[in-house]
């Protein structure tokens, strides 16, 4: 079973701390489910992911950007991954900061890019989310076509994807 440390920079606040501490165990319980040789941590050894925030990417946005070096077999050598430094959510009252589960799920979605998946397809990596908002802020959730997020879900093929990269 393959190693991959999940490293936050100091700065990226105490929302996408939470988020990454979240999204990280679910990850590798979807991951031992389905199948998927990997095992995330946010210490540890492996190769690195790094998380940092980008005040250029815009907080109406769901989505980061992760810039991957690979092994010629499409393994992880090393990750950096930029996200908005707030995800905002519109509701009839005006915007407010989005749910923690809605930043799981984009941690969630860079993670699995950096693992190898390059494309979109459904399910937790489609490329278009829409927001729907909760009662509350913890009721957030984003909308994959018919699928609701959290919780995480891959589709077959990113399943496929990962398993033909990390077995």
């Amino acid at each position: 079973m393959a190693a991959v440390r999940v490293t936050l920079d100091r700065q990226i606040g105490a929302t996408w701390t939470q988020a990454f501490r979240q999204a990280v165990p679910q990850l590798n319980t979807l991951f031992n489910h389905k199948g998927i040789a990997v095992t995330l941590s946010l210490t540890g050894a492996g190769p690195v992911i790094t998380v940092r925030t980008d005040p250029s990417i815009q907080g109406t946005a769901l989505h980061g950007q992760a810039r991957t070096e690979r092994t010629g077999s499409g393994r992880l050598l090393r990750s950096e991954v930029r996200l908005p430094t707030t995800i905002q959510i519109n509701t009839p009252s005006g915007m407010r900061a989005a749910g923690i589960g809605i930043y799981v799920v984009v941690a969630a979605h860079e993670i699995v890019h950096s693992l190898g998946h390059d494309g979109h397809n459904t399910h937790l990596m489609a490329q278009v989310f829409q927001k729907v908002m909760g009662n509350s802020a913890a009721g957030d959730k984003l909308q994959a076509g018919a699928i609701m997020l959290p919780p995480l879900q891959l589709s077959d093929d990113s399943v496929q994807t990962l398993k033909g990269i990390w077995g």
